[in-house]
């Protein structure tokens, strides 16, 4: 043969191959003149008990239809001129390079989960050695024999490639039952395809049928022991491109010697250098299990820009760059974290201590004084009313409303009258920010002057009306979940990682478990935002003068941790492990910074454009249908603190008042104790609990206390789940029973107030069961190597 021709496999492989076997229907047979022509001479055995189908042209004139029989009829005609022993026109050898270059675009794209590891010279002989069918409508690819499949069964491997046209698959050798329908560029078979360690997507079925005219590789052992032929010397070569990766330096290169005085730095040795120090003081473990990985190993071929593909998850493999580089892709979810906010003031504790010098005070009709403070529009307390105390009345009343972002405050002290209105003795508003927590001192109330003639100036219309000395304290409450969304965002597809030539992805995931993925999410732990990552993916890098094509390394995880206890340096491996952890969570703080940072900005910019910069913020309530799930078997701490204007008694038998109050529905209750004489205005000052089971309704009732008798009930209310969802401090309006309700002058009001304790967290109560699946993780890095 000319040495200057092409040499290819089919003059060896021919032999291998059934000859018997038509060229219009397959691979090289006796018969050179038609190539991958369609069959139109008779019709085809059709699925059993159904209709028979008859020959039919293919009619697709695109893509690998078209490319394919052009390139096999050049190739045949090459393959004919060098069996004549005759020598191949240079225009026929070119052509015939133009077509395999056509071929390979198109196939690379049919299945680029498979052809990522190929390179260009293995999948030219993989074209080379791989058999090719042409199918009519009709026909069975495989299956039993009743079905005249058209290639035969055979001792090695085999799946087939969809080229073009389509096939259904049956479970069923025979051909009957559910049928599965295949698109282009899909594997399939009677067994599970495998190349090497790992598996290709493919589908395992007991009979493949062509619904149209069909062309379909099949992937023999024979092919692709042709097309990796080459890795009989390549092994080598793969095995000194790990042993020269910086990430298995621990693994495959010795201990410093501790007698020397300084170590010795690994990444400042040449290649010559660490060469000479593995083959001289490394053990002979350390080499075999480098040569038996290095055996297994798979190269990957990757395009700038595209995406590594795997059938396996990433973390279930190592990869070592060979040529080029690649990125290192994740989704990045930032979570507010509500534990780090400032806590927010929930309560304010007034302390109404004194007045002075109360105006309206007179010899023949002393001040019955009481004071309320209004927070807001609806939120308010009252004190009792002090009878007959005159111009300094002494309160010493603890009052508590809770707050929501009010403006606002405003203190009044009236003079209580049984048969009339109440007469107002002075009144002042404040801002709720001038008083901060732990503010004491006095304020000065004012009245309305009483004046005749023309319109005056607002400040000359006010007398002053006395002082009330006052103590504010404030309650403050963590964010919960509850009341407020935490604010969230994800990025997705950022670069993590860029990794360059002889550097590793996956040995940290294996060695550690899940504890690496966790110690990159810590990169945020001392930010204002949980860090969540996810979709990992490897994307062919561009670096910029630089050769394009990327050549990568990949080792299964067991083949991997084979390698590693081979080696018998676990412990070393790992705590490098551990070191290169840490490195990355630093890059991905970096990394997470920048983009909180420029969140920040934007949502700033946001508010300036909308003109809320200075816009107060909505009040942050708990949703009721919530807050009856998340609080249930929690405890209510309630207060009760005292009534004002209970209907009842006379000037010879006052009241002796007690409080019952119960969730709707529940029998547990909370009862005051009984104030002997206390009167229409008892100060009880009780705490208790209840426990809270998804009701809507806190049911309040006064109770006269009667020692020979039936107790009287003198006055009843209620608190809706929507005011008490969110904790509650005020005053609720009393009702008299039917048969007693008049109308009156003053409505009876009861003050109480209503803290819930946190509910339990569903993590901390797995916790408590032994259930938290996150406890287990501990060990996670060693059990591999077990």
């Amino acid at each position: 043969m000319n040495s200057r021709t092409i040499s290819l496999p089919d003059l060896v492989t021919e032999k291998k191959r059934n000859t018997a076997l038509s060229l219009s229907e397959g691979f090289a047979g006796a018969r050179h003149d038609i190539a991958l022509a369609a069959t139109t001479v008779g019709p085809w055995p059709g699925r059993p008990g159904k209709k028979i189908f008859a020959g039919a042209d293919e009619s697709d004139g695109t893509g690998l239809t078209s490319v394919l029989p052009i390139y096999y009829r050049c190739r045949q005609l090459v393959l004919s001129t060098e069996k004549s022993g005759h020598r191949v026109p240079s225009k026929m050898t070119t052509e015939l390079r133009s077509l395999e270059k056509s071929v390979a675009r198109e196939i690379r794209a049919l299945n680029p989960l498979l052809f990522q590891r190929f390179d260009d010279g293995q999948l030219d002989r993989l074209m080379r050695a791989m058999p090719f069918l042409r199918l009519s409508t009709g026909r069975w690819l495989f299956g039993s024999e009743d079905i005249c499949p058209a290639w035969p069964k055979s001792q090695g491997q085999r799946s087939f490639l969809l080229l073009s046209g389509k096939i259904s698959l049956y479970l069923d050798p025979n051909g009957v039952g559910e049928r599965q329908e295949v698109a282009r560029g899909c594997i399939f078979g009677e067994k599970h395809f495998r190349l090497g360690d790992e598996s290709m997507m493919d589908i395992v079925a007991g009979a493949a049928h062509c619904d149209e005219p069909c062309i379909v590789g099949v992937l023999g052992t024979d092919a692709l022991e042709a097309a990796f032929a080459d890795r009989a010397f390549g092994n080598r070569k793969i095995a000194q491109s790990m042993r020269h990766a910086p990430a298995l330096a621990s693994v495959v290169l010795p201990d410093p010697d501790p007698t020397q005085p300084r170590g010795v730095d690994f990444a400042s040795m040449t290649f010559a250098q660490k060469t000479q120090m593995f083959e001289e003081k490394q053990t002979g473990a350390v080499k075999h299990a480098l040569e038996e990985l290095a055996k297994v190993a798979t190269r990957l071929q990757l395009i700038p820009g595209r995406e590594l593909l795997s059938d396996t998850p990433l973390d279930e493999s190592v990869l070592m760059i060979a040529q080029g580089c690649v990125e290192v892709r994740a989704d990045m979810q930032m979570t507010e974290k509500l534990d780090a906010l400032p806590p927010k003031k929930k309560r304010i504790r007034i302390y109404v201590d004194r007045a002075e010098k109360l105006a309206g005070d007179s010899w023949m009709d002393k001040l019955d004084p009481y004071c309320i403070v209004k927070l807001g529009e609806f939120k308010r307390f009252q004190t009792p009313v002090l009878w007959n105390v005159g111009p300094n009345p002494k309160f010493e009343y603890n009052g508590v409303l809770t707050y929501s972002n009010e403006e606002d405050i405003e203190f009044t002290v009236m003079d209580h009258d049984k048969f009339s209105a109440d007469d107002l003795c002075g009144s002042v508003t404040m801002k709720v920010a001038d008083l901060y927590d732990g503010w004491s001192g006095k304020i000065e109330l004012q009245k309305p002057k009483r004046s005749l003639g023309g319109m005056k100036d607002n400040d000359t219309m006010m007398e002053f009306a006395g002082k009330l000395f006052i103590t504010v304290r404030y309650d403050y409450e963590k964010i919960s979940s509850l009341t407020r969304e935490p604010k969230t965002r994800t990025w997705t597809d950022q670069v993590l990682f860029t990794l360059k030539e002889n550097d590793a992805w996956g040995h940290e995931q294996i060695m550690l478990g899940s504890v690496f993925k966790r110690t990159l999410e810590q990169a945020t732990s001392q930010l204002a935002f949980a860090l969540d990552l996810s979709n990992f993916r490897i994307i062919g890098g561009q670096m910029r003068g630089a050769n394009d094509k990327i050549t990568l390394l990949k080792a299964s995880k067991k083949r991997f941790v084979d390698f590693v206890k081979k080696s018998q340096r676990e412990k070393q491996f790992l705590q490098a492990c551990r070191g290169s952890a840490l490195d990355k969570q630093q890059l991905v703080k970096t990394i997470s910074k920048r983009l909180i940072d420029r969140w920040e900005t934007e949502e700033q910019a946001n508010l300036m454009r909308k003109g809320l910069w200075d816009a107060p913020k909505d009040e942050e309530v708990i949703d009721p249908s919530r807050f009856r799930v998340a609080f249930r078997g929690a405890k209510a701490n309630i207060s009760v603190r005292n009534a004002l204007n209970l209907s009842g008694g006379g000037w010879f038998d006052k009241l002796d008042p007690y409080a019952i109050l119960r969730f709707r529905g529940s029998k547990a209750e909370f009862r005051t104790s009984v104030l002997q004489d206390a009167g229409a205005d008892p100060i009880w000052d009780c705490e208790g609990h209840l426990a809270y089971n998804g009701e809507v309704a806190l049911e309040i009732s006064v109770w006269d206390y009667d020692k020979y008798s039936a107790d009287d009930l003198i006055a009843t209310g209620v608190v809706q789940v929507e005011q008490f969802c969110n904790g509650f401090e005020g005053m609720v309006p009393l009702s008299a029973p039917g048969e007693k309700k008049k109308k009156t002058l003053k409505q009876s009001l009861i003050t109480i107030g209503i803290m819930w304790d946190p509910p339990q967290d569903p993590n901390e109560k797995r916790k408590a069961l032994g259930n938290d699946p996150a406890a287990t993780m501990g060990s996670t890095g060693m059990r591999a190597l077990m």
